[in-house]
C-alpha cells in the first residue's frame, strides 16, 4: 500500500495539520477587535446612562466615576477636542456645580467652551449654556466683571440666533441688571432692565409672572435713582398684573406691595405708603404666620417709616417686633441683630429715650467689632450714631471720640463714603457748636455743606441741614442778620422739594422767626410761627413735643409784645404738653414754667409766680445744674420775686 507522501515541516507541524487551527486563529483576533468596546469597556452611551441615574439619586460619587469613564473614551475614539468629549465635560461640570464645587466645575466649562468655538464657531447658540453657567461661576465666586462679560457676549450671541427681543434674552438682561446694580453701576443697569421688561412686555402672553418681576426690579431699580414716580407707576402696572392674574390675597403681591411702599415712602407720602406696608404684612401673616422671621423686613421697614413720620407710638412695638424676630431666628449677636437694633435705637433716640438708645447702640457697637473688620463702614455707621446720640445726651468728650473714630473710617474709604463724611462733619461741627467751639465748628460745618452740594447739588433737600446750622451758629456769634439769608435759603429748597405741609418745614418756618425777632423788630415772626404750629398740629396732633415748642416760641414774642391775654394760655398749653410728653422735671417743663410765672408776675400774681417760678428754678438746678445760664436766670428771678414780697420794714 502507497503511503501518502510527506509534505513540509513547519515548526514541528505538518501544513495539512496547522490548516485549519491558523483559520480559527484569524476568526478570533478579529472577533476580539471588532468586539473590544463591548466585551471589555461598556459603551460610551450607556455609561452616560448610569451617571444620569445616579445623579438623579444624588450618588454624585458614583456619577462622576462613569463621566470621567466616558470622557476618555471619547477622548481615546474622537481626539480631546472632539465635540463629543465636550459633551460629556459639560455634564461633568453639571455635576459639580450641583455640589457647589464651582472651583472644579469653572476649568471644565472653560475647556467645553474651547471645544465648542473650535468646532461651532464663536457664534453657535450651543455655547450660550456653557457661557451662561461660567457667569454664574464667576458671580458666585465674586468675579463679577468676569461675569458680566460673559452675560454680554452671550447676549450677543442670542441676538444673532433669536433676534434683538428674544423670549430667552430675557433673563440675560435680568441676570446682567442684577449683577451691575452689586456693582452700583446704576445706569447701565437700569438700561438692562429696561431690554428685560420690553421683551417680557413683548412675549406677555406667555409668562406673565416673569413680566411682574421685570417691573418690580425697574421699579426698585428707578426708585434708587430717585425717579419715584416711574418707580411707583411700574410698582402699581406690577400689582394690577397679580390681583388680574393671582387674585388679591396671593403671597407674590407682598414683594411687590414692598416695593410700591418704598416708592411711596421715599416720596414722602407716607399717608399712602402705610396702608401698603400693612397690607403686606397681612398677606405674609396669612402664609407664614404672626412670627415667621420672614415678615421682619417688612415690619422693619413699616417701623422706620412711621419712625420718620415721628409716630412713635405705632412704630416702637413694630420694631421691638422686629428684633424680635431676628434674635428668634439666629445668634443673638449676629449682624442682621446689630442692624435691627440700630433701628430700634434710632426710633428711641427721636422719642428723646437717649439712654435706652445708647445702651442700643452699644451693643451695636460691641457686635460689629467682633464681626467686622476695623475699618469697615459698618463700624463707622454704628460709631457715628452712638456718638449722635451721646451728643443729645451731652456727654461731650465721649460723643466726640465716636464721631471722630466714625469720620477717620470714612475719610479713608474714599470718594465712595462721600456723603456719610459729610453727615459725620455735620455731626462733630453741631457738637463743637454747642461746646460753644465755634471757630472750630465753623469749617466742619462749610465742609460739610461742600461735600452734599458737590454730590447732590446745591438745591438739594440733604443741603438744607448744613445751611440751617450754620444759621444758628452764626446766631450763638452774635450775628443773626447774617443768619437770616443762610435760613431763607434753606426755607426755599425745602419749599421746592417738600409739601407745604411736610414737618420739616416747620423746623425752618420756627427758626427763621426766632432769628428774625433776635435781629430786630420785625412783624414777620408771628404769622411764621402761626404757619409752623398749624403744620405740626396737622401732622402730629395737639399734644405733641413740637406743637408744645412752637407754642412756647409764640407765646415768647406774644410776651415780648406784652400781648400776655394771649401768651399767658400759649405758655400753660406748652406746660400742659412738656409734663405730658418730657416728663415734669425735664428741662422742657422747668423753662414753661419759668416763662409762665413771669406772666404771671407781670400780671400781679406774685405770690403764684413765686410757687412756679421756685418749681422751675428746682428742675433747672437738677437738669442743667447750678451754673447754667437758663437756672442762674431763673435764680435772679426768684430771689427778685421774694424780695418784692417781704414785708416792708417797720419804721
Amino acid at each position: 500500500m502507497k503511503l501518502p507522501a510527506e509534505g513540509p515541516v513547519w515548526k514541528g507541524l505538518r501544513v495539512e495539520t496547522i490548516g485549519p487551527f491558523l483559520v480559527f486563529l484569524i476568526i478570533f483576533v478579529l472577533r476580539s477587535f471588532f468586539t473590544e468596546g463591548r466585551r471589555v469597556v461598556p459603551d460610551a452611551a450607556s455609561l452616560s446612562r448610569e451617571a444620569d441615574g445616579f445623579a438623579a439619586q444624588r450618588n454624585y460619587a458614583m456619577a462622576e466615576e462613569r463621566l470621567l469613564r466616558v470622557v476618555k473614551i471619547a477622548e481615546r475614539q474622537n481626539g480631546p477636542q472632539a465635540i463629543e468629549v465636550g459633551i460629556f465635560l459639560r455634564k461633568l461640570a453639571r455635576l459639580k456645580l450641583e455640589q457647589g464645587d464651582t472651583a472644579a466645575a469653572e476649568p471644565l466649562l472653560r475647556r467645553v467652551l474651547c471645544i465648542q468655538e473650535a468646532n461651532l464657531g464663536p457664534n453657535s447658540v450651543d455655547i450660550i449654556q456653557t457661557m451662561e453657567w461660567l457667569a454664574q461661576v464667576a458671580r458666585a465666586r465674586g468675579e463679577l466683571d468676569t461675569a458680566i462679560d460673559l452675560t454680554r457676549r452671550l447676549l450677543a450671541v442670542g441676538a444673532k440666533a433669536y433676534g434683538e427681543n428674544g423670549q430667552s434674552l430675557a433673563v440675560f438682561y435680568s441676570n446682567l441688571g442684577l449683577m451691575l446694580h452689586e456693582k452700583n453701576e446704576r445706569e447701565a443697569a437700569i438700561f438692562a432692565f429696561r431690554r428685560c421688561l420690553e421683551i417680557r412686555e413683548k412675549h406677555a402672553g406667555e409668562n406673565e409672572k416673569e413680566l411682574t418681576v421685570a417691573l418690580n426690579n425697574l421699579g426698585i431699580l428707578v426708585g434708587l435713582q430717585g425717579q419715584l414716580e416711574e418707580s411707583e407707576g411700574l410698582h402699581r402696572r406690577a400689582l394690577l398684573l397679580q390681583e388680574r392674574t393671582l387674585g388679591s390675597e396671593h403671597l407674590d403681591l407682598a414683594y411687590t406691595l414692598n416695593g410700591l411702599g418704598d416708592a411711596l415712602w421715599k416720596k414722602s407720602d407716607m399717608e399712602a405708603a402705610e396702608p401698603v406696608y400693612r397690607r403686606s404684612i397681612q398677606l405674609q401673616e396669612k402664609a407664614f404666620g404672626p412670627e415667621d422671621p420672614r415678615i421682619g423686613p417688612t415690619v422693619s421697614h413699616l417701623g422706620r417709616m412711621l419712625t420718620q413720620k415721628q409716630d412713635y407710638a405705632e412704630a416702637e412695638p413694630l420694631l421691638r417686633r422686629a428684633l424680635a424676630m431676628r434674635e428668634k431666628s439666629g445668634p443673638a449677636n449676629s449682624l442682621p441683630v446689630a442692624e435691627a437694633l440700630d433701628h430700634l435705637a434710632a426710633m428711641l433716640r427721636g422719642k428723646g429715650e437717649f439712654a435706652e438708645s445708647a445702651m442700643l447702640l452699644r451693643r451695636v457697637v460691641e457686635i460689629r467689632e467682633k464681626e467686622l473688620p476695623p475699618e469697615h463702614p459698618g463700624m463707622s455707621i454704628a460709631l457715628g450714631n452712638l456718638g449722635w446720640t451721646l451728643f443729645q445726651q451731652k456727654a461731650y468728650a465721649e460723643a466726640e471720640t465716636c464721631m471722630r473714630r466714625a469720620l477717620f473710617i470714612g475719610e479713608r474709604a474714599g470718594e465712595q463714603a462721600a456723603g456719610f463724611v459729610a453727615t459725620q462733619l455735620f455731626n462733630l461741627g453741631s457738637l463743637l457748636r454747642d461746646k460753644g467751639e465755634f471757630t472750630a465748628a465753623e469749617p466742619l460745618l462749610w465742609r460739610s455743606l461742600a461735600l452734599t452740594e458737590r454730590s447732590a447739588g446745591p438745591d438739594h433737600i440733604s443741603c438744607a441741614e448744613p445751611l440751617e446750622v450754620l444759621a444758628t451758629l452764626r446766631v450763638a456769634q452774635g450775628d443773626p442778620k447774617g443768619a437770616v439769608p443762610l435760613l431763607r435759603q434753606t426755607l426755599q429748597i425745602k419749599e421746592r422739594a417738600l409739601k407745604p405741609v411736610h414737618p420739616q418745614m416747620a423746623v425752618t418756618l420756627v427758626n427763621l422767626a426766632i432769628t428774625l425777632q433776635s435781629a430786630g423788630p420785625t412783624e414777620e415772626a408771628e404769622p411764621l410761627l402761626r404757619r409752623a404750629l398749624l403744620i405740626y398740629e396737622n401732622a402730629f396732633g395737639s399734644e405733641h413735643r413740637n406743637v408744645g415748642a412752637t407754642s412756647f416760641h409764640l407765646a415768647t414774642l406774644f410776651y415780648k409784645r406784652g400781648r400776655l391775654d394771649e401768651a399767658e394760655p400759649l405758655y400753660r398749653r406748652a406746660l400742659a404738653i412738656y409734663e405730658k410728653v418730657c416728663g415734669p422735671e425735664q428741662a422742657e417743663t422747668a423753662g414753661a414754667m419759668g416763662m409762665l410765672a413771669r406772666v404771671m408776675q407781670s400780671r400781679g400774681d406774685l405770690n403764684g409766680a413765686r410757687l412756679l417760678m421756685g418749681r422751675a428754678y428746682s428742675i433747672a438746678s437738677k437738669t442743667l445744674g447750678e451754673k447754667h445760664p437758663t437756672t442762674l436766670d431763673m435764680k435772679v428771678h426768684l430771689n427778685g420775686l421774694m424780695m418784692k414780697m417781704a414785708p416792708s420794714p417797720v419804721n
